[in-house]
């Protein structure tokens, strides 16, 4: 494959600009054909993939994923989602998101700061079986805090269902983001009762699919591991649900990632 950035691209039929390194700069269709062709080549490379992977599990050791803060308030995310999720938000403008699992609060202040970069309104709630005191002081000082809102409960339950229907009344699109328990058996409670009644076009993405990539033995101490997963249970409900599909665009648009293939669209 050849690597030069724009090496594909020198066929441009227009008087072509130089940027600052001598290359011709391409016109921007040309650029957005050639992205996509990348994003697809992406896609497809498992020896990059398993690269990838092998570079995550090193990064882990760091713990990585927990090393970052979004408008000061921890934010137990990689950056490459991060990115995809700017780009995901700003595309598809979901009237609301809800997530379950909240951890310290930064995922939350990202997705309504994310909301109001892209001239929504942050409409934000989030469901955890214990909301932390420093969870709820480091939201509440946010300057997205008043966009957000908070529930403790079992995100698999009625109860929630019942709060999550209330919340996302009147909205045409949600983004539905599950990071709870990451058993097979919980995930897939959750998505049978959160995501069934859900507008159409609404996405979900089902956090930690990447357990199922990752060596049998790595989450000695987990009720979860390898056959046993968010992506297993997406797979599950997907067999019992033609009315969602992966929506791939985004689920392999990142390299170092944990959403790898747990993006789904509703389309019926």
């Amino acid at each position: 494959m050849d690597s030069a950035p724009y090496s594909r691209l020198l066929f441009v039929t227009h008087k072509p600009r130089l940027s600052y390194h001598s290359e011709a700069v391409p016109a921007d269709s040309e650029f957005k054909n050639a992205r996509e062709a990348w994003r697809r080549e992406l896609y497809h490379d498992s020896d990059l993939r398993q690269q990838a992977l092998d570079f995550q599990i090193q990064l882990d050791r760091h713990r990585y994923t927990y090393q970052f803060e979004w408008l000061g308030v921890p934010i137990v995310r990689l950056p490459d989602d991060i990115m995809v999720l700017q780009e995901l938000i700003f595309a598809e403008r979901p009237d609301c998101i809800v997530e379950t699992g909240i951890a310290r609060g930064g995922s939350l202040v990202l997705n309504a700061s994310l909301q109001m970069l892209c001239g929504l309104e942050p409409r934000v709630l989030g469901v955890d079986l214990d909301i932390f005191p420093h969870t709820r002081t480091a939201i509440g000082s946010s300057p997205v805090s008043s966009g957000i809102e908070l529930i403790e409960g079992d995100s698999s339950s009625s109860d929630i269902a019942r709060v999550v229907d209330s919340f996302r009344m009147g909205a045409d699109k949600v983004l539905l983001i599950l990071d709870s328990d990451h058993s097979h058996s919980h995930v897939l409670k959750e998505l049978e009762s959160l995501a069934v009644a859900l507008p159409r076009n609404s996405l979900i993405l089902v956090a930690d699919t990447v357990v199922e990539e990752m060596p049998d033995t790595y989450y000695p101490n987990r009720h979860w591991g390898v056959g046993n997963s968010p992506l297993t249970a997406l797979r599950e409900f997907m067999r019992n649900h033609p009315e969602y599909i992966n929506d791939n665009r985004w689920g392999r648009r990142a390299a170092v990632t944990e959403f790898r293939d747990g993006f789904m669209r509703k389309i019926t």
